[in-house]
């Protein structure tokens, strides 16, 4: 059974703030679908395993040298890589020519249009989906287009619809359990 989508010729438009917070949560959906959807991850396993296998070795050996680098390596993993990539986003934020700025999206079965800017659909060949919005990979970079932008669910289904049409994959990541990069109101 096909799903059908009324209004297909009918525009999608989309007008928010790209403010930090924004910002912030296109950082966390990029994170998430590099750090848990792709081949990344196994590095992270390698990398966790490596350091209980120093863990275990330093308490059999007695050695304290390894089993002090084994918890810095540890604490690192674990806390201090999210505050370095909240550091960078950040510092990205502030470089970002588009930055406090409100972005007018029209989005069409021709074209994506941000702020008179023409972004054809063969330029993407991924959308990210999460519950925060989408993350588009496209020549250029990235676009983040925040869940709250779309107007209702059905400009939502409409603009998936129109990116798989086109050949777009589309790659759904689940709502993670880790903390969010920073706190958001």
């Amino acid at each position: 059974m096909k799903m059908q989508v009324k209004n297909m010729s009918k525009d999608i438009t989309l007008s928010f703030r790209w403010d930090k917070e924004t910002y912030m949560q296109a950082g966390e959906v990029a994170y998430e679908y590099k750090m848990f959807h792709t081949p990344k991850k196994y590095m992270g396993w390698l990398f966790i395993a490596l350091l209980q296998f120093g863990v275990v070795g330093a308490l059999l050996k007695g050695t304290l040298a390894i089993l002090l680098f084994s918890t810095v390596l540890l604490v690192y993993w674990y806390y201090l890589k999210k505050m370095i990539e909240k550091s960078i986003l950040l510092k990205k934020f502030k470089s970002d020519k588009e930055a406090n700025k409100t972005l007018d999206i029209t989005i069409n079965d021709k074209e994506i249009n941000i702020n008179k800017r023409e972004i054809l659909w063969d330029e993407l060949p991924l959308i990210i989906s999460s519950e925060k919005g989408y993350l588009l990979d496209h020549i250029g970079g990235f676009l983040f287009f925040p869940s709250k932008a779309f107007k209702c669910e059905e400009d939502k289904t409409k603009f998936i619809k129109i990116a798989k049409k086109h050949g777009v994959y589309i790659k759904r990541i689940q709502k993670s359990t880790n903390q969010p990069l920073i706190k958001t109101k």
